[in-house]
């Protein structure tokens, strides 16, 4: 796991998951709908959408670009078109209320990988994270994030390859 100022790093003792799945679209494709927050309503299963609250610094959705996603924000830490994209949560107390009214891992120092390599016909897509979870909660955690990320992973995959043409993926700018 590649290490982050603000997101937990392997040999600090953090707990990781991982997570895969294959897509027959391009990373180029898949690298898109992964950075542009307003793509992740037509992939992510969200109940409410994701926005950028403020642009990157060399590029709007680069490293430091912030977003909001449902109940936590995140910063983009990691940004290698089209084979790396990283992110880290936001700490704060409501995005904390949040995991526990929402059922959500709660979990502390958190960061995410999304790693894409060529793979056959297509891209393979391996979404790792660690964290560091709250005293009695890294089992549960890492089951729920597991879940979550192979949930992400394939939702991605599969509309990478049928994407229709008011996704926002394809607006000019992605990358």
């Amino acid at each position: 796991m590649p290490q982050g100022s603000d997101g937990a790093r392997e040999g600090d003792g953090a707990q990781e998951v991982e997570a895969t799945a294959t897509s027959r679209a391009a990373p180029d494709v898949i690298f898109k709908h992964l950075c542009v927050p307003e793509a992740w309503a037509e992939w992510g299963g969200f109940w409410t959408r994701a926005r950028r609250e403020s642009a990157g610094e060399e590029h709007p959705n680069g490293i430091g670009a912030v977003r909001y996603v449902p109940a936590r924000r995140e910063e983009v830490v990691a940004w290698d078109p089209p084979r790396h994209y990283g992110y880290t949560a936001l700490a704060s107390y409501p995005a904390l209320v949040a995991c526990l009214v929402l059922a959500a891992p709660p979990t502390r120092r958190f960061r995410a990988d999304v790693l894409l390599e060529p793979h056959a016909a297509g891209t393979l897509i391996r979404w790792r994270g660690a964290f560091h979870g709250f005293p009695g909660t890294g089992s549960l955690t890492r089951a729920l994030l597991r879940r979550r990320f192979g949930a992400y992973a394939r939702r991605v995959a599969r509309h990478s390859e049928h994407c229709e043409p008011g996704c926002p993926a394809r607006l000019p700018g992605a990358l």
